[in-house]
This record gives C-alpha cells, sequence and structure tokens, in this order.
C-alpha cells in the first residue's frame, strides 16, 4: 500500500554541511545531516574515531572522547539548525553560544556514532533556544539546552584577531 504524503527525509553531506559552518578540521564535529525540519527538529551523526587528535591525549590508557567535544557537536548543528530557520549567517555576524546547560550520562568512545537529536524551543528576533538527546545505540549519552545568538562583528568592540 502506498501512503501519498510520505514524508522524504532532507539530509546533508560533509561537504554541504561545511558551507553552514565557519569550523575547519580539526574544530567539524558533525559528520552528516540525517534529517531536518527547519524550526522544528534537526538530526546529525558524529561518527568518533580513535584517530581524532581529541582523542589521542583523552585518555591514553582508555580513549573517552571529551564532554567538551560534545557540546561542541551540538553547537555547531544548532548553528546550522539556527541558519536553516532562519536565515544564513552573514560575512558581518558571527553566533554566539549564550549558554549551555548539559548533563553527561555515558561515555561515548571511539567507534561510537552520536546521534544528535535537536528541537527548537523557540526563536526571537537574534536569538535561538534549542535543545537535544545525544544517543549511541539508542541510549542517552548526554542532553543539552543551550542558546545562540547572532551578533554583527562590529557590535563587539575592537578585534584583536
Amino acid at each position: 500500500m502506498h501512503v501519498a504524503n510520505e514524508r522524504k527525509a532532507k539530509t546533508m553531506g560533509f561537504t554541504e554541511l561545511k558551507k553552514w559552518l565557519r569550523h575547519r578540521h580539526p574544530m567539524i564535529y558533525i559528520d552528516r545531516v540525517l534529517d531536518y525540519e527547519p524550526s522544528d527538529f534537526f538530526k546529525c551523526v558524529l561518527s568518533v574515531s580513535g584517530t581524532m587528535e581529541a582523542i589521542a591525549g583523552h585518555f591514553p590508557e582508555r580513549a573517552i572522547f571529551p564532554g567538551s567535544h560534545l557540546m561542541q557537536g551540538f553547537a555547531q548543528a544548532g548553528i546550522i539548525f539556527y541558519q536553516l530557520s532562519t536565515t544564513p549567517v552573514a560575512e558581518d555576524e558571527l553566533t554566539l553560544i549564550g549558554s549551555v546547560k548539559s548533563r553527561f550520562q555515558r561515555v561515548v568512545v571511539p567507534g561510537d556514532q552520536v546521534i544528535f537529536n535537536l528541537k527548537c524551543d523557540s526563536i526571537h528576533q537574534n536569538t535561538f533556544i534549542f535543545s537535544c538527546r545525544a544517543t549511541v545505540d539508542d541510549k542517552t549519552v548526554a542532553a543539552f539546552k543551550g542558546t545562540l545568538m547572532r551578533v554583527k562583528v562590529e557590535d563587539l568592540g575592537e578585534q584583536l584577531w
């Protein structure tokens, strides 16, 4: 039986998702977008490898993917989700993390595929509030709630870079 209104997943490969981020190797923590609906949800994957620079020293005797890098993956997913839900960030703008609340429940190790399931909590002018459940094999490894802000570079004051 054919379902007439079956929704096709909206996906994005690594090359395309890089167009939505200013981050570059070794600071990109999303490998593929699995599905999304602007202003509703965003689902992506991070494949953890023992060859990642973050793993090399954390920790040599028992490799664990750092929680701070999971938060970076969550933030990068949010940055893409925010732009898909509004407009692309202009050359004279940046996205800044306003706040992040996190809870880590399990360790992530080489070989794990982390699925980030984000949902939009609210969008107000230049602020995006979103939450996420990160899972490995359908088990929650972390939960996040965050705020992104879109700001003009000139509003940040003197830039030393």
